[in-house]
């Protein structure tokens, strides 16, 4: 079975463990393909190969900084050629309810919720879309995106690198401690679901 060890040399020992996670992350971020991976997730274990001395931080950082731009902006594009109109049509029922609570949010924060809604877990692979279909002007779109996609990063790969960290002070390998870290980001995950499905049913 391929372990998470295993990943983790492959991906290090790689020619390329830049070009993959910048496609990874690209992957998350985008339009539709970005809701079935989960980030809250995907990234941590990005920022634990730091932690783990397999590849540098600031290496990781850019890697993910380029794969999230670049899907943003095909998010944007999209936005903007009005594919916010046929995928209305065609996604789930699910789906569509997440997109409306997306846009309504923006439509109420305005410029505000570009910034908040790209951080926000679930529903940041629409924001571009979102604001595009909207008709935001481009620059506004890019500099509170970039900002926001900054801050995401170094809070969700420095959680992973700091967990890692912490718990490599203990007797444990990679995997072990990678999966425990991620054990505790899907209870936080859960809380935070529960409290947002909460949310969204009490301010229908």
């Amino acid at each position: 079975m391929f372990t998470l060890n295993q990943f983790a040399s492959w991906l290090t020992d790689s020619h390329w463990p830049c070009i993959v996670i910048s496609i990874l992350v690209f992957l998350e971020s985008s339009p539709v393909v970005g809701l079935f991976i989960p980030g809250v997730l995907l990234l941590p274990a990005i920022g634990a190969l730091s932690g783990s001395n397999m590849l540098e931080f600031e290496k990781i950082f850019l890697c993910c900084l380029a794969g999230a731009l670049m899907a943003d902006s095909l998010g944007y594009a999209l936005g903007r050629l009005g594919y916010g109109e046929w995928h209305h049509r065609f996604s789930s029922r699910g789906h569509n309810r997440i997109r409306q609570q997306a846009g309504n949010f923006l439509h109420h924060y305005g410029g505000v919720a570009i910034f908040v809604g790209r951080i926000m877990w679930l529903i940041h692979p629409l924001v571009p879309t979102l604001v595009g279909a909207l008709g935001a002007p481009a620059w506004r779109f890019y500099l509170l995106d970039t900002l926001a996609v900054i801050l995401w990063l170094a809070l969700e790969l420095g959680l992973g690198h700091g967990l890692l960290v912490y718990t490599r002070q203990f007797t444990g390998s990679f995997s072990d401690w990678l999966i425990m870290s991620l054990g505790l980001l899907v209870v936080f995950i859960g809380i935070y679901s529960w409290r947002r499905q909460s949310y969204f049913r009490d301010n229908k």
